[in-house]
């Protein structure tokens, strides 16, 4: 006699990594004989769930006048596959075409590079994050980080004129302005 186990429902090694069952099997004799068999089941591993960051998106700020290597923001991820071969890793995809910021592949951690950030010139940067968890078929997701520039007194004010000519009568009234100058 021969017999085929099935499962009624689909397996997910992350639920359940194995199953034990045990058979009986009985003929229908007049004196009905039994066996027994307990059949070890392990679920085998697939890429079937997407890496997720554990914030959907961040919002960190930073000073326009912040040294290269400073530390804008440490992104974590995670997978709830079992695979421990499995690495997840990150990568700027959109939103810093001028590479004002750096990304740690391994880590997540995003620093400020060389190119010196200026909010008179972009307020705010919406970098595009993709994770990956690098499976044999890949799975990955997107989170967005928006890097807001701090504003930092790094301007001196000017006169809209390098030299201003003002006209005095020699005995001014007073009361009225003399000169007025503009910076």
């Amino acid at each position: 006699m021969k017999s085929n186990i099935r499962t009624r429902a689909v397996l997910d090694r992350e639920t359940s990594l194995r199953y034990w069952l045990t058979i009986i099997a009985q003929d229908r004799g007049a004196v009905p004989l039994t066996a027994r068999l307990d059949v070890y089941i392990e679920v085998l591993d697939e890429n079937d769930n997407t890496p997720l960051t554990f914030e959907p998106s961040y919002y960190p700020n930073i000073h326009e006048n912040s040294p290269p290597g400073t530390t804008v923001v440490k992104m974590n991820a995670f997978d709830l596959d079992v695979n421990p071969d499995q690495r997840i890793s990150y990568e700027i995809t959109a939103g810093d075409p001028e590479r004002y910021f750096a990304l740690d592949t391994a880590t997540g951690l995003i620093t400020t590079t060389s190119k010196m950030l200026d909010r008179e010139t972009q307020v705010e940067h919406v970098l595009e994050i993709t994770v990956s968890d690098n499976g044999v078929s890949p799975l990955t997701s997107t989170t967005r980080v928006v890097v807001k520039v701090i504003d930092v007194n790094d301007h001196a004010p000017t006169f809209f004129q390098r030299l201003q000519r003002c006209y005095v009568p020699q005995q001014p009234k007073q009361g009225p302005t003399l000169c007025q100058v503009l910076a």
